[in-house]
């Protein structure tokens, strides 16, 4: 007889177990959540401060300085549950005539300390951070309450680090965020015991070290955006690269394969953000970018002034830093940055005014022949003025420098620039040259432009002019490179003289085919000289001192040409008026000398009216001829900020293609209003209902073009 007690038993010892079980794992189920929430990260940063601690003053985009850094920052502090501030380093200036040691010092006790008081998590070492040698950052670095940290700058003996190569900061969320600082290795420190290893290869390793320790790796990369997007190509693992020294033109953020690589801009005068979500182990799912102008709305509580109360006293400055540091002579005064500047007294120099100009430029030679030589006059040895030819690529580099410097945005010339004042065009320059040299003659004088030599007029503490320019280019679009060539083409003398070449051969009785033959040689010529132009090839013809008056002695020529036809147009129409024949025109060449012109020209015409091919050979060849020659000796200041660009970038091997490119888009759009006045031209002497409609309505006709050929002439001949 089966007994079911046992069996009862070991049913209800299992179900026991069972229910067990699923309350355990009930429990730890809960524990954990149902699905990771997104954590977030806000990254504030800066770079490239140089030195800078106040807003730049400059006369437009007064931006920067550490007062503003502050309010921002602390702003951002209650707008966001946590930051992480970094900065990519250059936080000092090199030595040059604005900045001396004592300069130096002075610059990095009030920024360490304003650092320190904003509340940074870590600092990059610059190049420039080792201007006074590395034991003076070393030194600094003691009493800093965040790292500096290099991956990179090693000692030449161990190759080892001398600065930390990371840190690691963990966030209130509980994200663990690595930070690798990094410097190009093509960049010199002052130091004789270390050297600057290769970027790529110390990133990667510590990259492979820190990777699985935590869950963001953030690259300070103090190494130019180009190398920034390089090294986030070539080197794994990376999340986020800061990259610094190399001052573009915007901070938009650029994705490369799963790195987010944003850029510093100059001096720090806008800071970065960047809001992510991260999920997982590290994935970035989402993330959005600021760019935040440091402007007067951040103005307040002045930090730099209480900084400056607890600031060492002036003799002993230099002893807090390096013990081993050389020490400059007494003699040798620092700038008094905070000091009210009107108590210095002037350097007994005449007041600089840089001129900056093109070759073959109306405007400028406007300025030379017009306004110069009073401005001398007036202020005879108080000023020194000189010229720059932007067409020489170091002097375009200086230009956009001292733009650069002086907050300034352009790139055109005439270009006048005089202490902190930059003027541009001929309006503006006109209108406000002797009250701004006035102006610059009672202010304390910039002793950065005071001192230095020509060559050097803007080699002091700007970034490089390569990185500059090339950033202004990488801004370019094709429609904004297109659209300058369309407005700088619209040119008068060009008008005047395909008009010219359309209506004499109509007169002459050529017909549709030599008259497009005739335009597009023209064209042609045009936008091949021009390109040759951009291509530098013909700077030593506008270099020539002569350049300029033959260039108003065709603008006078070509003008005197539209001004008599002007003239005729007028009579005909006074004529019309009287007669009411059409057959009275004078602009209707007698037979006899229409067959002379064609001697001339070399047409006989064959029978059938068909003109032999000598004839059209020498009709495309005089029209190539003359417009070639009227481009070259016409090639006023074109392209404004774009054209002298990609003349500059086109001598660098790594960009000549897309500068190429934009050479070639800038001359067709160039050309583009040429080819619109040589079609409206062709139809007016080629079409019959044209012809129809200029008969019936000769009188208007002919009116119309008379103001247009005095339009035309005075463009050509008074607005010089």
């Amino acid at each position: 007889m089966f007994c079911p007690g046992p069996f009862l038993w070991y049913i209800n010892y299992m179900r026991k177990i069972l229910l067990a079980f699923i309350f355990l794992s009930l429990f730890i189920f809960s524990s954990q959540p149902c699905s990771a929430e997104p954590r977030k990260l806000t990254i504030i940063f800066t770079g490239d401060t140089r030195g800078e601690l106040e807003n730049c003053h400059c006369p437009k985009n007064d931006f920067g300085g550490f007062q503003r850094r502050f309010n921002y920052i602390d702003d951002a502090r209650k707008d966001a549950d946590e930051i992480l501030l970094l900065d990519v380093g250059d936080v000092l200036p090199l030595l040059n005539s604005s900045f001396t040691r004592k300069n130096i010092t002075y610059a990095a006790f009030i920024s360490f300390k304003s650092m320190q008081y904003i509340g940074y998590d870590a600092m990059n070492a610059g190049e420039s951070d080792l201007v006074l040698g590395e034991a003076f950052l070393k030194n600094k670095s003691k009493n800093l309450e965040f790292p500096i940290i290099s991956s990179n700058i090693v000692s030449k003996s161990g190759y080892l680090p001398f600065f930390k190569p990371y840190a690691i900061k963990t966030m209130n969320n509980g994200l663990k965020v690595g930070i690798i600082g990094v410097t190009n290795e093509r960049y010199v420190i002052n130091s004789e015991r270390l050297e600057v290893a290769a970027n790529r290869e110390a990133v990667k390793k510590y990259v492979n070290q820190i990777r699985d320790q935590v869950d963001v790796v953030i690259a300070l990369g103090h190494i130019g955006l180009p190398y920034s997007i390089e090294l986030a190509e070539k080197v794994e693992g990376i999340d986020v690269i800061l990259s610094g020294h190399w001052d573009s033109e915007t901070q938009e953020p650029q994705r490369v394969g799963k790195t987010i690589v944003m850029p510093t801009v100059s001096y720090s005068r806008s800071v970065g953000r960047l809001d992510m979500e991260i999920e997982g182990e590290g994935v970035i799912s989402s993330y959005e970018w600021q760019s935040v102008q440091l402007d007067a709305k951040y103005d307040g509580d002045d930090l730099i002034k209480r900084l400056v109360s607890k600031m060492p006293s002036e003799n002993n400055m230099e002893s807090r830093g390096s013990a081993g540091a050389e020490r400059k002579s007494a003699v040798e005064k620092p700038r008094p940055v905070l000091i009210d500047t009107a108590s210095r007294p002037e350097p007994d120099r005449p007041l600089r005014v840089f001129v900056f100009y093109a070759a073959g430029c109306r405007s400028c030679a406007v300025i030379k022949r017009d306004v110069l030589p009073g401005i001398e006059e007036k202020y005879g040895n108080k000023i020194s003025i000189e010229r720059y030819d932007i067409g020489i690529s170091r002097n375009y580099a200086q230009m956009v420098r001292l733009e650069k410097l002086y907050g300034a945005e352009g790139g055109y010339v005439p270009e006048v620039i005089v202490s902190k004042y930059v003027l541009m065009g001929e309006e503006k320059i006109r209108s406000s040259l002797d009250k701004t040299i006035e102006k610059a003659l009672l202010e304390p004088r910039r002793e950065e432009t005071a001192k230095l030599t020509e060559l050097d007029a803007a080699g002091y503490q700007v970034p490089d002019a390569q990185s500059l320019i090339l950033s202004r280019f990488e801004s370019f679009s094709a429609f904004t490179v297109g659209a300058a060539g369309f407005l700088d083409g619209i040119n008068p003398c060009a008008f005047t003289t395909i008009a010219f070449f359309i209506s004499f051969l109509a007169f002459a009785g050529y017909r549709k085919r030599e008259m497009i033959m005739a335009g597009s040689f023209f064209t042609l010529a045009v936008f091949l000289a021009y390109f040759l132009i951009g291509l530098g090839i013909f700077r030593f013809l506008r270099s020539i001192s002569a350049f300029s008056y033959l260039t108003l002695a065709i603008n006078i020529l070509i003008g005197g040409l539209a001004f008599t036809l002007g003239i005729l147009s007028l009579v005909d129409y006074f004529r019309f008026r009287k007669t009411r024949d059409v057959k009275t025109s004078i602009l209707q060449l007698p037979k006899s000398i229409k067959n002379r012109i064609h001697s001339v020209i070399g047409g006989d015409f064959r029978k059938g009216g068909k003109v032999k091919r000598g004839a059209l050979l020498k009709i495309a060849w005089i029209a190539f001829t003359s417009g070639f020659m009227v481009s070259i000796l016409e090639s006023i200041c074109t392209g404004q900020v774009y054209l002298p660009t990609i003349a500059y970038v086109l001598r660098m091997p790594a960009k000549h293609t897309p500068a190429l490119s934009y050479l070639v888009l800038y001359n067709l759009a160039f050309i583009t209003p040429l080819v619109i006045v040589f079609i409206l031209g062709l139809f007016g002497a080629t079409s019959g209902a044209f012809a129809k409609f200029m008969q019936k309505h000769f009188g208007f006709v002919k009116l119309s073009t008379a103001t247009l050929f005095f339009i035309l002439a005075a463009t050509l001949v008074l607005v010089r």
